[in-house]
């Protein structure tokens, strides 16, 4: 059976009741839909806010219980900063896309994000490495302006692995940015996503599944 790759309506609902007999064009349009959700896969996303004082020393002691601009702070302790993202993966997911939302420093040293993938199978943080991951840099993928470090407040910019194919990953270390790799075996699991950062401000992280869409040509 040919799956058509635009839209197709499913019947009109009195058409379809219980013990009620359908022939030709019903059949045909019920055929059809059903033929292309079995070759759909669902789009997965997470979006996480990360929690931290992003208050830009410029708005004084009060600092208003809330940011009021998209100006954020970088501060002297975000260095080699960790965290874990916990994903939901399913059978369908083949690659994750990233999107991080972030301040730099670049006099701070080495502006850095670094993302690699694990599984949650004995523990959420320590996992096995499913994909050791990509890595962001200034000045090559990362916009970081040159002010005094700790009074900084640079404007929330975003960087994007990209949403590429790619093959199976075969990198031991962090390698220019991409999406993440997550092998068959682990499809439909819990995922952690590890994010490593240096002389930033990491304000968001949003990760969405990248896949290939099955059609006939």
């Amino acid at each position: 059976m040919l799956i058509p790759s635009s839209f197709r309506k499913l019947p009109e609902e009195n058409g379809c009741y219980n013990n009620q007999v359908v022939l030709g064009g019903t059949v045909s349009q019920m055929s059809s839909a059903l033929g292309q959700l079995s070759h759909c896969k669902f789009l997965g996303e997470a979006h996480y806010q990360v929690s931290h004082s992003t208050y830009s020393p410029q708005w004084g002691a009060a600092e208003y219980g809330a940011r009021i601009a998209t100006a954020n702070r970088v501060q002297a302790t975000y260095k080699s900063y960790e965290y874990n993202f916990l994903y939901q993966s399913t059978d369908q997911s083949e690659r994750l896309a990233l999107l991080f939302v972030y301040g730099a420093d670049y006099t701070a040293g080495s502006c850095q994000i670094d993302a690699e993938l694990r599984d949650t199978a004995s523990n959420s943080y320590t996992g096995a490495v499913l994909d050791y991951g990509i890595s962001f840099t200034a000045p090559q993928h990362l916009e970081a302006l040159q002010v005094n470090f700790g009074q900084a407040f640079p404007v929330d910019r975003w960087v994007f692995s990209g949403a590429r194919e790619i093959a199976a990953p075969t990198n031991t270390s962090p390698e220019l940015p991409r999406p993440l790799y997550v092998p068959t075996a682990n499809r439909g699991d819990l995922l952690n996503i590890k994010v490593t950062i240096n002389s930033l401000s990491l304000i968001a992280v949003h990760i969405y599944d990248v896949y290939r869409l099955e059609v006939t040509p």
